[in-house]
């Protein structure tokens, strides 16, 4: 242990420093990712640099005495959220990245953008996934746009998506609600990666997965009026599908699967007939209507998927 006040090195057990006379300070030995995380901190901008700053932070080490312990946390502007302004005094939630030992105290690294964050929320908000009933498998993250993670219940009689969500979204909402309007999808993990891959694409329909283990490639199919849904907005929900399943995503209409030869020639005419037995069967006094996109938007949005 080092002294905070002259940096020498001070014998174990001792509370004077033996080169400043000073009392000691002690540092304690703790995890960074223990309870701070998640922590609520409250904290004041500081300047040009845009740091938060957090002091006072007394914590108890189990020791011959109790002692205190002056603290910094700093969220560096690389670790916040872009477009997010914080104010004096205001209260936010971040993750513990890294703890450092300076001669004014411990230095705590903070982070807003750190997917570790989320599961950390609905840790803290969700008491299944606190207890481990549900086990949060994955997480992708783009911070201040879109997160998808996959759960999993330990527990056959829980819905683990049902229980992130909560009655009328309450439990998720109030995760959004932190992460200031940041979409989340919660989809149910599968231990089949051809499974896995068709949730993680939600909520555009797949016709068929084809998932290489070995080679962590997957070529997936859609229907013609699902690929810009499935591609997502500038190749968001492809891309974020692809780090949450750990797989490369190929991503393919039913014309151009068709063209390549993975689908029969006739497919187009074999699915539309059972669409209209399937309707006429079940859903015969009910209409169904969606908007299609046209042919320029999915081109345009499969150009910056592949770029």
């Amino acid at each position: 242990m080092k002294c905070v006040h002259c940096g020498a090195n001070i014998p174990d057990g001792q509370l004077i420093c033996p080169r400043c006379n000073a009392e000691v300070q002690m540092v304690p030995d703790y995890n960074p990712l223990d309870d701070v995380l998640a922590r609520e901190v409250k904290g004041s901008v500081e300047g040009a640099t845009r740091q938060i700053r957090t002091d006072d932070v007394r914590r108890q080490r189990q020791m011959s005495q109790t002692q205190s312990v002056r603290s910094t946390r700093v969220l560096n502007e690389n670790e916040m959220v872009k477009g997010e302004v914080y104010t004096p005094t205001e209260r936010i939630k971040v993750y513990v990245l890294e703890v450092k030992d300076s001669p004014k105290g411990p230095k705590i690294m903070v982070s807003r953008t750190h997917p570790e964050l989320v599961k950390r929320l609905f840790e803290s908000e969700v008491t299944e996934v606190r207890d481990g009933i549900v086990e949060i498998k994955s997480i992708a993250r783009e911070a201040g746009s879109r997160t998808k993670i996959a759960v999993k219940s330990n527990d056959a009689s829980v819905d683990p998506v049902g229980a992130c969500v909560g009655v009328n979204g309450a439990r998720v909402n109030a995760i959004v609600n932190e992460l200031r309007g940041e979409k989340i999808d919660i989809i149910n993990w599968d231990e089949n990666p051809a499974y896995l891959i068709e949730n993680a694409l939600s909520p555009a329909k797949v016709i068929c997965v084809v998932a290489d283990e070995e080679a962590k490639e997957a070529q997936v199919i859609v229907p013609d009026y699902q690929l810009s849904l499935a591609i997502g907005k500038e190749g968001q929900n492809a891309r974020l599908a692809a780090r949450l399943t750990g797989y490369k995503i190929d991503i393919k209409n039913e014309t151009q699967a068709i063209e390549s030869g993975e689908l029969p020639a006739d497919y187009m005419n074999m699915a539309e007939n059972y669409e209209d037995d399937y309707q006429e069967e079940e859903y015969s006094d009910e209409e169904y209507s969606a908007d299609e996109e046209s042919e320029e938007e999915v081109a345009d949005d499969l150009d910056l998927y592949e770029e």
